[in-house]
């Protein structure tokens, strides 16, 4: 049937007066009925392409060839219509014609998304996008927005694909244009029904119906919408009614998309009747189909179903086998290969490769970084709850067995939080660059506490829980205590959940002592169901359990074993399981450490200092938070350290603007994700609209985004630190004294000549007579002289080598390693006896990590004075 639209076309085409106009408004005909009759539309771009090469009309060649990249694309042929969208692309690149450019590319998205190449399809569709918002295309800037919406339903991230998509509604309403509602009325019914809002799903695929031709294409595609969604709300018999109906219109118009799709969803409805051999039917014709035409999106589906149904058949070696070809291809989906970078590289050989390469990292990781960065605030804001109320409980004097879970629960947000920073920190994730620290703890402390953290679950299952350390292994050990801690969490806690009845015991004993390195091994044992043979083989492999009934049963991902795996091979160690099904598993872990030279723990040293509890006591402070949880754990925090405090509250940004207008403050503490004015905004605006001297006063972030693009931007914008949610009390008030400090100090360098200036600087860095203190050393060693000089030979051996490398990452501007130096160096002053008022190492660390390049020079040039003062002492106690 021909539309109100295309009858326009056919009359514009009557009119038309060149040759080069008929080609166009060919092209427009052409564009109008492929998705109903793609047939013919190829015929059309036949003919298109035959009369534009003989008058020598590029632009018509160019749209002939995209036009028929997205007839392959609607029949299925993908590699047919890689091939016609390339001399599309690149006619258009050679004329100019960046109208054509976006349209090819945004073809190209859309095989690219069928192909399950997420990262290739949003390059080209954001592409496109870019080129129409610079035409002023409002028409194609939404359908591009479409595409991209799709690829966020892809992947099941519906609240963005919500938004882009009902952008996109009205100006399609508007234009009255049928084909662009079709798509995006199918686009919208998709995402409801994956929000599982069926109602809404319903409305939108029934408005498909409506709007589409009997016996076309898109008709089927809409009757198997309507279908799928009956089927989600048990109503068998519609859903079989149009899911059929939407099969056999599929079949006779060769429309993949919608056969595959149906066959599915069949399938499923058979599954859930528990009809399994009609159902496998099914599924099987769909995997085949969508095995045919390189669907991956659809062969990843239909993989978990086919894994579920022989799951509930009780064939678990097929199971096994559908969901580690889920797994893999998924794995595949999502992070785009090396082998699609080289097809890609193919295909497009006359696209400017470098740029492409460059676009496609720069937007996907864009796209990352701000998933990343939500799911960083989403998750740190209850955090800071948890994290802060904890510690208000823990001063309240609680008895005994409630400081006792009070801790565990400390403990657990603590290593959560350590677990939380790396797989938020993109950059390491993405360079699979996890820093395995080396550095001294107590490994019996380590296993007495990871004891404690799940002693709680072993007691709730009435199990024993024994370790045992072996009296040859040194207390103090250097390595990753973290890492290890999330090993034997991870392993312990499986044993744990996989034993009803009987032990579970942790035993370290050494394995191997090399120079000065002990090789130990970890023996977590439980009396558990065990692990079938076939299984321990790929039972480190992700999202792998020992069969489906042990995942139905007990529950996880699977993926504990895998990470742990990956954590003891970067610690260079091993691991190995041993079980048998109804005897209990032991997993066995080999792991290398240093040995410390110094066995006696040292005493954490208090560096926030009474001085500076005095001067933060007399200040005034502006928090703005927006939330009420996080209000109370910062007030109360301070208040509790800090009794005479001022702390006014904000809770958004333009209050926080009336308030410093009204007074001043001697610090902000600002939230960066608010209602009404967010914290960067509001950093702007005192930065740039607020009079002397209230512009600079010092300003914390304190967030839950704290990637270090989120950083970059919060130093850019104005702030002066940050500090991360949940936070540490020491570290806020640090942190707090430290913006004090600087601000004093930058006032008397403004208000003073540059030589009064470095007076008053190191005034208020001052030195002491003596810097050094043996009394630590001399407790720690015992009194023996010739430990005590071995200590000090070693810090004059490696002092001079991390100052060295302070001071020329100061020169460089190379905070990363200066942050690193100065890390190493803090403890070894702290045997020496050199406080941190004296060195403000700590704040050197700290100021380095957030690049703070007006006070770092000051505190560098005092730390190498209390350096060279301390060397001289040192020498002087060798010497005598």
């Amino acid at each position: 049937m021909d539309t109100p639209k295309l009858i326009q076309l056919q009359e514009k085409y009557r009119k038309a007066l060149t040759e080069e106009e008929k080609i166009d408004v060919l092209s427009d005909i052409t564009l109008e009925i492929r998705t109903e009759d793609v047939e013919r539309a190829l015929v059309l771009a036949d003919e298109i392409m035959e009369r534009s090469e003989k008058i020598g009309y590029a632009k018509g060649i160019g749209n002939a060839y995209n036009h028929k990249g997205a007839c392959f694309w609607i029949k299925g042929e993908y590699e047919d219509g890689l091939d016609e969208l390339a001399e599309a692309y690149s006619i258009a690149r050679e004329i100019n014609d960046q109208s054509l450019e976006a349209k090819a590319l945004n073809n190209y998205g859309r095989i690219y998304r069928e192909l399950g190449d997420i990262s290739n399809a949003l390059v080209h569709f954001e592409e496109a996008l870019e080129i129409n918002e610079s035409l002023g295309d409002v028409i194609n800037q939404s359908i591009n927005l479409t595409n991209i919406a799709n690829l966020y339903l892809d992947l099941a991230d519906y609240d963005p694909a919500l938004e882009y998509a009902l952008k996109c509604l009205p100006i399609f309403e508007k234009d009255d244009d049928k084909v662009r509602l079709t798509s995006i009325y199918n686009t919208l019914g998709n995402i409801y029904f994956k929000k599982e809002l069926f109602p809404q799903a319903l409305d939108y695929f029934k408005r498909t119906q409506n709007l589409t031709d009997d016996n076309t294409p898109a008709k089927a595609l809409a009757n198997s919408g309507v279908g799928k969604v009956y089927f989600k709300m048990n109503d068998y018999e519609k859903a079989s009614y149009f899911l059929n109906i939407a099969l056999e219109q599929a079949q006779e118009f060769a429309n993949v998309e919608c056969e595959i799709l149906s066959e599915y969803y069949l399938g499923c409805m058979y599954k859930e009747q528990s009809l399994f051999s009609k159902s496998l039917a099914y599924f099987e014709r769909s995997l085949y189909l969508a095995e045919e035409f390189l669907r991956r999106q659809d062969i990843l589906g239909i993989h978990e179903k086919m894994s579920q149904l022989f799951d509930e058949l009780n064939d678990v070696p097929k199971a096994y086998e559908h969901m580690k070809a889920y797994e893999k291809l998924k794995e595949e989906i999502f992070h785009q290969n090396t082998y699609n970078k080289l097809r890609n590289l193919q295909i497009k050989n006359k696209i400017e490769v470098a740029k492409k390469e460059k676009e496609v990292a720069e937007r996907t990781a864009a796209l990352k970084q701000q998933f990343m960065a939500n799911m960083s605030h989403e998750i740190r804001t209850p955090m800071n709850a948890i994290v802060g109320i904890t510690r208000l409980l823990l001063d309240k004097q609680p008895t005994e067995e409630q400081k006792k879970y009070l801790n565990v629960i400390q403990q657990s947000a603590d290593n959560l939080l350590v677990i939380i920073n790396d797989i938020l920190d993109l950059s390491k994730i993405e360079a699979n660059k996890i820093i395995i620290e080396h550095i001294d703890f107590s490994v019996r402390d380590l296993v007495n506490s990871t004891r404690e953290m799940m002693a709680l679950k072993a007691e709730e299952k009435h199990l024993g829980f024994e370790v045992t350390i072996a009296e040859d292994i040194p207390d103090r050990l250097v390595g990753d205590p973290t890492r290890l801690n999330q090993i034997l969490v991870n392993l312990v806690g499986n044993a744990i959940k996989f034993t009803e009845k009987g032990d579970v015991q942790i035993k370290l004993t050494t394995s191997a002592v090399k120079n000065d390195k002990i090789h130990i091994r970890f023996d977590i044992s439980d009396t558990g169901i065990g692990i079938s043979k076939q299984y321990t083989n790929s039972i480190f492999e992700s999202f792998t359990q020992a069969g489906s009934d042990t995942a139905r049963k007990f529950g996880g991902t699977g993926l504990g074993l895998t990470i742990s795996k990956q954590l003891v091979d970067m610690m260079k160690g091993r691991i190995e399981v041993e079980s048998e099904l109804d005897h209990g598993t032991v997993f066995s872990v080999y792991l290398p450490f240093g040995i410390a030279a110094v066995q006696t723990p040292v005493k954490k040293e208090n560096l926030v200092t009474e001085e500076m509890k005095s001067a933060l006591n007399r200040s005034r402070i502006l928090l703005v938070e927006d939330n009420e949880f996080n209000r109370i754990v910062a007030v109360e925090t301070l208040k509790s350290l800090l009794p005479d405090i001022k702390i006014d509250i904000a809770e958004h940004g333009d209050i926080a603007i009336e308030k410093l207008q009204q007074r001043d403050y001697d610090l902000i503490l600002m939230d960066i994700q608010m209602p009404v004015r967010d914290g960067i905004s509001t950093t702007r605006y005192i930065r740039k609209e607020m009079p002397e001297p209230k512009k600079h006063t010092r300003i914390i972030a304190m967030t839950a985004n704290v990637l270090q693009e989120d950083v970059k931007t919060y130093f850019k914008e104005g702030m002066d630190a940050y500090i991360s949610k949940p936070f540490q009390t020491e570290e806020l008030l640090l942190k707090m004294s430290h913006q004090l400090e600087n601000r004093a100090l930058v006032a008397q360098q403004e208000s003073q000549a540059p030589k009064e200036s470095e007076n008053s600087a190191s005034k208020k860095l001052h030195l002491p007579d003596q810097v050094t203190d043996m009394q630590f050393l001399k407790q720690f060693t015992g009194g023996n002289v010739e430990k005590r000089n071995k200590y000090i030979s070693m810090f004059l051996d490696n002092c001079p080598k991390l100052i060295n490398q302070i001071n020329q990452a100061l020169d460089h501007k190379d905070y990363p390693v200066m942050k690193i130096a100065a890390h190493s160096l803090k403890p070894q002053m702290s045997y020496m006896g050199i406080k941190e008022e004296v060195s403000n190492i700590y704040l050197i660390e700290h100021a380095a990590a957030e690049a703070q390049q007006e006070v770092l020079p000051t505190l560098i040039k005092h730390l190498n004075k209390v350096c060279t003062l301390a060397f001289t002492e040192l020498q002087a106690i060798l010497q005598a």
